[in-house]
């Protein structure tokens, strides 16, 4: 394979696993020795994250991507769902939604030649307190061991990562504001990193990702990129809740590229996405007697 003049880094996140609406695997046999079968939401997203994982490894193929990194955004499970009492969870045994995480991201791996991969810490709600959960299937993936904010050894709750010059910050959480707004969170986050660095308390940032909210935003300005990357998990209780409509997930992952050198363009960064869309869904058809 030619050496590209550039680093691709496939960035995908919030798999939850462990809810009946997140990713679980085929056939993944539980500590118990059973298995569970997919609810018909759960092998659309099987097939979505295998089809995902085809299409990156028919593009790393023709070298039409040259991917050097994976960075998981965090929420690698569902946790036990206390506020919920557990009516969503495929299993509340962390050790077991922690094996169908891993199981899943090996399909992932499995589509590229071998490159490191970054860990990054999601809610206590989900990855457990400290990121217990995360930090176990990190090890277990081979994650990198790097330092960061936080607790952690090869998963923290930020990455500041340079790539060929450009920094790119990398941390789960941000607020989830959607309808008509759902930039504004990430535009105010963008706005704070330049005063930061400015201020000298932060390492300058060239583009800024997050996770989180469930869906994919992509803002840029003339000196900086902030980036959310979408979800694998299908719309919740939770979610339905606050509006059936307005809290619709965006499936899929995002590929950040990042030029070696300086470019034709004014910018060594670019984002591509590769997004799925929701399962298909039809009314009831009303009949009487």
């Amino acid at each position: 394979m030619a050496i590209q003049p550039y680093d691709d880094l496939i960035v995908v996140g919030d798999t939850q696993c462990g809810s009946i609406f997140g990713l679980w695997p085929e056939r993944y046999e539980l500590s118990d020795g059973g298995s569970y079968g997919l609810n018909p939401g759960q092998k659309y997203l099987w097939d979505c994250w295998n089809h995902a994982a085809d299409r990156l490894e028919a593009a790393t193929k023709k070298e039409l991507i040259n991917p050097t990194g994976v960075v998981f955004m965090g929420d690698a499970i569902d946790g036990r769902q206390r506020a919920q009492e557990a009516t969503e969870a495929v299993t509340t045994r962390i050790s077991d939604q922690a094996g169908a995480f891993l199981k899943c991201m090996k399909v992932l791996q499995s589509a590229m030649p071998p490159v490191p991969l970054y860990m990054i810490q999601g809610t206590e709600y989900h990855d457990q307190k400290a990121g217990d959960a995360i930090e176990g299937a990190a090890a277990a993936l081979g994650a990198v061991e790097y330092g960061g904010v936080g607790s952690g050894r090869h998963s923290h709750e930020v990455l500041d990562l340079d790539v060929s010059g450009s920094v790119i910050n990398f941390a789960h959480h941000i607020s989830a504001l959607t309808g008509f707004y759902r930039a504004t969170a990430i535009d105010k986050e963008a706005l704070w990193s330049t005063i930061a660095a400015k201020d000298g308390k932060m390492p300058r940032a060239d583009m800024i990702v997050r996770a989180h909210v469930h869906y994919f935003i992509h803002v840029e300005h003339e000196s900086k990129h902030a980036l959310v990357v979408p979800s694998w998990q299908l719309q919740t209780r939770y979610m339905r809740k606050h509006s059936v409509y307005r809290m619709l997930p965006t499936l899929g992952l995002a590929i950040i590229r990042v030029w070696k050198e300086a470019t034709f363009w004014d910018d060594k960064l670019q984002v591509m996405k590769m997004v799925y869309g929701l399962p298909p869904y039809k009314p009831h058809i009303h009949k009487h007697a």
